[in-house]
């Protein structure tokens, strides 16, 4: 009896201290994934999911939203970061524990409508003026990589989107999730550009430090996984994207 206590002790003192342990949760400025309301107030499908998943894990630690660059180098420096929304890659699937999916996403190069630029692979782009990118993020890393060296790089989403269209670049690349709020943002809208060419096709997680405990890890995706099971992601998801499939199985080997 007295070692059935000591287990049942145990369990629950394991699990207040996972509730109690601090994280500190940035985001980037992405809509309608994640992204300011008029009012100030952060708001987006990834907010409301994290938010939920907070009120089932009884955490209450505040979000903070900050350049995509600042929130990868806490990351990828300080124990428990969560920041969201990340692609996983194979280059980054190591690097960090992941939660998810909830998403998933088709990176592209985006061209003005009239525009008469037409590629049939990626080397072809290499020869364009300019191409806008997000810095340090998934698009950034992806062609930089690839040897691109006409790459534009900005710390705004929106910034680019206006640049494509003022001409200051030729194209600009961007997530399928992401293209319609960057361009209403903008002052656009969604049929002022076209997709010439997907380069990159990955599911969208949210990612926490390395540094961070396993345990906790393991509960937010217990609770992802119940939201899913509930039908309260759907919900989440569909509000923002109606017209896309929900995500698919998790994948962990590329």
């Amino acid at each position: 009896m007295r070692k059935w206590s000591r287990c049942i002790l145990s369990t629950f003192l394991l699990a207040a201290t996972l509730s109690a342990q601090r994280l500190t949760i940035y985001c980037e400025d992405d809509a309608p994934m994640q992204f300011k309301a008029p009012d100030g107030t952060l708001s987006g499908m990834t907010v409301e999911i994290v938010r939920e998943i907070q009120t089932r894990v009884s955490n209450t630690d505040p979000i903070e939203m900050v350049p995509w660059a600042r929130g990868l180098n806490a990351l990828n420096t300080e124990p428990n970061t969560v920041l969201f929304s990340m692609g996983r890659t194979a280059e980054r699937n190591d690097l960090y524990q992941w939660v998810g999916p909830i998403a998933e996403s088709a990176f592209g190069l985006y061209v003005k409508a009239e525009s008469l630029i037409v590629i049939k692979d990626l080397q072809e782009a290499k020869s364009v003026r300019a191409i806008g990118v997000y810095r340090d993020d998934i698009r950034d890393q992806f062609l930089t990589k690839a040897g691109f060296r006409n790459l534009e790089r900005t710390t705004d989403n929106i910034q680019n989107f206006k640049k494509l269209m003022s001409g200051r670049i030729d194209m600009y690349a961007s997530s399928s999730n992401d293209i319609k709020g960057n361009a209403e943002q903008a002052g656009f809208q969604l049929s002022d550009v076209k997709l010439v060419h997907v380069f990159l096709r990955t599911q969208i997680f949210i990612a926490m430090s390395k540094k961070t405990d396993p345990a906790v890890v393991s509960k937010w995706n217990a609770a992802l996984a119940a939201m899913k099971k509930d039908g309260s992601f759907r919900i989440i998801f569909k509000k923002y994207y109606p017209d896309r499939k929900l995500p698919g199985p998790e994948i962990t080997k590329f």
